[in-house]
């Protein structure tokens, strides 16, 4: 193709950041990425974000969600994890950091083995007799860990680098992504703007889109100080809990999975039972000169060492990810050419390479469809 189409990517969270990446570095397209909300440096620092953005709210880590017969979104998931190991390999300033992860599992389903046993470096079924009380499987693998906010940043920062425009403004309709592009020099005389919408939750309200499916999945985590944790664990099941460190001494504790609730207040109710599920996770958010005090003078220090109590909203969608490439009528400007890529819930991060990957996928295919009718 002899020129580049401009291009506008909705969303400025881990799928809309990583899709433009992937756009910008394929040299084909011209990149904007136009957000209401976006990464500053100043989360890491205590800034706290929106709540109506939600990969900020994150804790995050890899762990797989896809099930041993999800083989398409266990290759997502493989392949988002090569790719950020590899980065967290090359840039120490990434927020992308290689431990160890531990999950055990209340119940299998019937099910005997879980499939990233033989998919993961590292990876060993924990001996039974090493589990904690009421857990059936446990398996430790070797993953990584990410810190959010410098991650966000990092990817905005690799997005500017390689030439992508951002652009900070909330729109209310779909078409509106074609006047930023308009007004800030990107449009192009041959060809309209694609526009591909990585609006996660804002998908339910924005215009043109208005999926009704989707809903937030309420989770609920303290930011804790407890620098002697380097290992991220969850405990699947009715004691649902998870320890994620984040390299730098903080470390999320969490958490809660409540689908549609949408109350933004922390529970502190819930805080507790975070606490208590937490340390059984893990000892070491305590100090080891704790080791003979009574758990609740444990629970009493890991109290203390709080940093924030937060509230974040997974971006979840009856009927999975919408992953597809649509025309949308528009007043201003016909038929415009729409890639849709949210409803991720809670494994946006640990997918998000591979989703980019299919967006770029999605792109070529329309890309290649105008150059074929042009001849």
């Amino acid at each position: 193709m002899s020129f580049k189409i401009p291009v506008v990517v909705v969303g400025a969270g881990v799928i809309g950041l990583s899709v433009a990446i992937r756009l910008q570095e394929s040299e084909l397209y011209s990149v904007l990425v136009v957000a209401e909300h976006t990464p500053t440096k100043g989360m890491a620092h205590g800034v706290k974000p929106s709540i109506e953005w939600a990969s900020p709210w994150a804790g995050a880590h890899w762990r797989p969600w896809s099930s041993n017969d999800d083989h398409s979104m266990q290759k997502r998931e493989l392949d988002t994890y090569h790719e950020m190991m590899a980065t967290a390999e090359s840039n120490l300033w990434a927020g992308l950091k290689k431990t160890t992860g531990i999950d055990l599992y209340e119940s299998m389903d019937g099910e005997d083995r879980l499939w990233y046993v033989d998919a993961v470096p590292g990876a060993r079924k924990i001996p039974a007799d090493l589990l904690p009380d009421g857990v059936a499987y446990g398996i430790e693998y070797t993953t990584l860990v990410i810190d959010v906010p410098e991650y966000l940043v990092y990817l905005m920062d690799l997005f500017a680098t390689i030439g992508g425009t951002i652009v900070k403004r909330r729109i209310a309709h779909i078409g509106e992504a074609v006047d930023v592009v308009t007004k800030h020099g990107k449009a192009s005389r041959v060809i309209d703007p694609f526009v591909v919408n990585c609006t996660g939750l804002g998908s339910l309200s924005l215009g043109g889109v208005a999926d009704k499916q989707m809903y937030p999945i309420r989770g609920q985590t303290l930011l804790v100080h407890a620098p002697d944790v380097k290992r991220t664990i969850t405990r699947l099941g009715e004691t649902f809990g998870y320890v994620i460190p984040r390299g730098n001494g903080k470390v999320v504790i969490g958490g809660t999975s409540e689908k549609y609730n949408r109350d933004k207040r922390p529970n502190s109710e819930t805080t507790e039972t975070i606490l208590h599920r937490a340390l059984d996770l893990e000892p070491a958010l305590v100090s080891k000169s704790l080791a003979l005090t009574s758990k609740e003078g444990k629970i009493a220090d890991l109290r203390k060492r709080i940093i924030s109590v937060n509230v974040g909203f997974r971006p979840a969608r009856e009927g999975g990810v919408r992953l597809e490439h649509e025309a949308i009528d528009t007043k201003r400007h016909g038929k415009i050419q729409v890639f849709h890529c949210y409803g991720h819930s809670g494994f946006g991060f640990q997918s998000s390479l591979a989703y980019a990957k299919d967006v770029l996928d999605l792109v070529n295919i329309a890309a290649r469809i105008y150059e074929h009718r042009r001849e």
